[in-house]
């Protein structure tokens, strides 16, 4: 009987090693870095401008940039009451940090280096300054 109980024993311990390891396995494979929200993911939406160069924006200038998924853009200013809005489309680089805006009205494209995107947060560069942006 001694032995019949160690014979059971011992499966039972390599079989709660193999469901271990399977299970080890699965939770590894279930972190991966694809989980998250995508780059478009977390862009997508619209978003108000709250600093340029780490100072605050005036209280009567509200800029507010719509970066929607199938590649449309929209931004609306409005200055102390005069209001404009500007179209186009909007694109990922290659390696998705950095955007370019090309404007349906006859602007220069605007590439934007993306140095933070969170959530609720965008904080782009484009050479000359720095936008933080909060997500509406």
């Amino acid at each position: 009987m001694k032995n019949l109980m160690k014979k059971y024993q011992g499966n039972g311990i390599r079989l709660f090693h193999l469901v271990f390891a399977a299970i080890a396995v699965t939770l590894l494979m279930s972190c991966s870095k694809d989980d998250g929200p995508s780059q478009t993911d977390l862009i997508v939406g619209t978003w108000t401008l709250e600093e340029v160069n780490g100072d605050n924006v005036r209280s009567d200038l509200i800029v507010e940039l719509t970066i929607e998924r199938n590649g449309d853009y929209e931004e609306d200013i409005n200055d102390s009451g005069s209001v404009s809005r500007f179209t186009g489309e909007w694109e990922w680089n290659r390696d998705e940090d950095e955007i370019t805006i090309d404007y349906d009205q006859s602007f220069e494209d605007w590439e934007l280096d993306v140095e933070l995107l969170t959530e609720d947060e965008l904080e782009v560069d484009d050479g000359d300054d720095t936008y933080l942006l909060s997500k509406n």
